[in-house]
């Protein structure tokens, strides 16, 4: 099919554009809005949950460890944390059962963490309860220190 000489240079260059502006709708989208305290607020995500919160394996193994012995459900839990003026203003997390979300919810509130500003910081991680007598996959070699509860983010 034959196409005219416009057509031909307008495409490629609405590729171009399109090309050129992804970064920016990739920077649009990064903004996440939260309400803390009944104030809303814009917030990029972070991942790096142990900047802020350095001992937060050892902590949520401590505060966790009777939620996987009493219900022994292995999977991923999901959680959304915002820091503000160095305190835990609000966590969500979800997944598993309503029992194991809300004591993660709760474990998370009780976390000891040190952001290092004081504006409001949006944190998303996961919380993985991990079989013990799941095998460990080729991939992954687990140890004794892995202990039952993984912290991603």
């Amino acid at each position: 099919m034959p196409t005219s000489p416009l057509a031909r240079h307008l495409i490629p260059g609405l590729a171009a554009l399109a090309a050129a502006a992804a970064p920016l709708l990739a920077q649009a989208d990064a903004l996440e809005r939260v309400e803390i305290r009944g104030r809303v607020v814009e917030a990029t995500p972070r991942h790096n949950v142990r900047a802020a919160c350095q001992n937060i394996d050892r902590q949520l193994q401590r505060t966790l460890a009777r939620t996987l012995d009493e219900e022994h459900l292995y999977g991923e839990v999901k959680v959304k944390m915002v820091i503000l003026n160095g305190d835990i203003a609000t966590v969500e997390a979800r997944g598993l059962s309503y029992e194991t979300a809300r004591d993660v919810r709760k474990a998370v509130r009780r976390l000891d963490c040190a952001p290092g500003d004081s504006s409001a910081q949006l944190y998303r991680f996961s919380v993985e309860f991990v079989d013990p007598d799941r095998p460990a996959s080729d991939s992954t070699t687990r140890t004794a220190a892995d202990d039952s509860l993984r912290i991603s983010g």
